[in-house]
């Protein structure tokens, strides 16, 4: 198959552009205290939700890594502003910047990209803006539960976020699906079956 055949290529030009992201665990010896029976007696802190900054957000995955530039800006915004489409013309830059460097490869792969214009018309902004603005993690319980409505520990959604910012889903019939990433720039499943009851993650190796 020449998508899996070339996929290296294209994997590797993918990642200079875009960065995991990860976050700090804090595991401060303050925040936790042995009681005499070395039961853990948490020390909770009682500071007003005023008192705190918004450090990060991050409703879908790799958006605000891989599509915004003023990281702080963005982290220190609301979901409302992404509505009033404060960060519309940076994400399309960004997809731009992306297509820009990737649309060879793509098409080298046997994909058709998808396009992106200035002013959002684009056929990647016509999938992609529904999904990231705002930047909520959305759920809708009427609904069968799955990425994009919200996360199963077994969805690929890095595959399927690129597949949505990356190639082409409109048409009739449409030559790709947010799943044709699935499988191929990532193993398809976890190495081990995740557990049915809690806490649902794979026992450790």
């Amino acid at each position: 198959m020449q998508i899996k055949q070339t996929k290296t290529a294209f994997v590797a030009a993918l990642l200079a552009f875009t960065l995991s992201a990860c976050s700090d665990s804090n595991d401060d010896d303050d925040d936790m205290m042995m009681g005499g029976d070395e039961t853990p007696v948490f020390a909770f802190n009682t500071a007003a939700p005023a008192d705190y900054m918004r450090v990060d957000r991050s409703g879908m995955p790799a958006i605000a890594t891989a599509l915004i530039a003023s990281k702080d800006s963005y982290n220190q915004a609301n979901p409302t502003d992404d509505s009033a489409g404060a960060f519309v013309p940076e994400i399309l830059a960004s997809l731009d910047f992306l297509h820009t460097a990737l649309d060879g490869q793509l098409q080298d792969l046997g994909l058709t990209p998808c396009t992106v214009v200035g002013d959002g018309t684009g056929t990647c902004a016509q999938f992609a803006v529904p999904l990231i603005l705002p930047d909520t993690l959305k759920i809708d319980t009427s609904a069968d539960a799955g990425f994009p409505n919200g996360r199963l520990l077994t969805d690929p959604v890095i595959d399927v976020t690129l597949a949505v910012a990356l190639l082409e889903l409109t048409g009739d019939p449409a030559p790709h699906t947010p799943t044709t990433l699935v499988g191929v720039l990532n193993p398809p499943a976890n190495d081990k079956e995740f557990m049915a009851e809690f806490p649902y993650l794979a026992t450790p190796h």
